[in-house]
């Protein structure tokens, strides 16, 4: 009988009223292992309660790597988030593509590759994977990787271990992409998965337009080892809804071989 790891960041469940320790305490006793894009302030928190903190988020969801003039600035504060990645543990450190803004897109791949290739002796060094995620330029308009290809695309070009993609199965179903077709036929260049529910981001049940019971049969038959990350905003309590995913997603992976 199969069980996947899964995690949640803290921008969408975290809230101001709760306590750090207490909160991861229960993540972790709700059946989480990982925490994600969490605030310096509490990462020992985190840490403490025996969770993994698997990614941060780094600049330049807006102004991004697909414009060569944005390359002066963000390379050396990327680098700098990378070294911090590597000082704290964190395995993972999300890049994005930035706005198109007019930028031709073939460009702007070029661009892309040709930034993120120069940060791979770093990320090397500390031990991160540079995460590429691609978003829906509904949620983010005039975002330039709002397709799945433009993220494999700087993996395949790239070649290293320690560049991936973080695929976004909201973010892709939204833009009309076939989820399936992209796991299935990339799963080597996915480092890590986020989750929510279609076309609204909220909690990914049964009744959603994504079929999640689908995809975790199929990636556990594939052998996807990476963590599941429940990105979707809850209707109420986060932890309740959190622990009802977790409920939900491992009896979707107890049906599946290990094999």
């Amino acid at each position: 009988m199969a069980t996947i790891n899964l995690s949640a960041p803290d921008w969408c469940f975290f809230k101001p009223h709760y306590k750090p320790a207490d909160y991861y305490r229960n993540l972790a006793r709700i059946g989480y292992t990982c925490v994600e894009m969490v605030d310096p302030a509490r990462r020992e928190s985190a840490k403490a309660a025996g969770l993994s903190i698997i990614n941060m988020s780094g600049p330049g969801m807006t102004e991004g790597l697909n414009r060569a003039d944005n390359h002066p600035a963000l390379i050396p504060a990327l680098t700098a988030a990378i070294d911090e990645a590597g000082r704290n543990g964190i395995g993972q450190l999300i890049v994005f593509s930035g706005n198109t803004g007019g930028q031709d897109r073939a460009a702007g791949l070029d661009n892309c590759i040709s930034a993120i290739s120069g940060l791979v002796p770093r990320a090397l060094k500390n031990g991160v994977t540079l995460v590429f995620e691609m978003l829906n330029s509904f949620d983010h308009p005039g975002y330039m990787a709002d397709r799945g290809a433009f993220g494999f695309d700087i993996v395949k070009a790239i070649a290293s271990p320690c560049v991936k993609v973080l695929y976004d199965i909201y973010h892709m179903h939204r833009m009309g992409e076939d989820v399936m077709k992209d796991l299935a036929g990339n799963l080597p260049h996915i480092a890590h998965l986020h989750i929510a529910g279609s076309p609204k981001r909220d909690f990914p049940g049964a009744d959603q337009q994504v079929d999640y019971a689908e995809i975790v049969r199929l990636l556990v038959a594939r052998g996807y080892a990476g963590s599941w990350g429940m990105e979707f905003v809850p209707a109420r309590d986060s932890l309740d809804e959190l622990e009802k995913a977790a409920r939900l997603f491992q009896s979707y992976a107890a049906g599946c071989s290990n094999s």
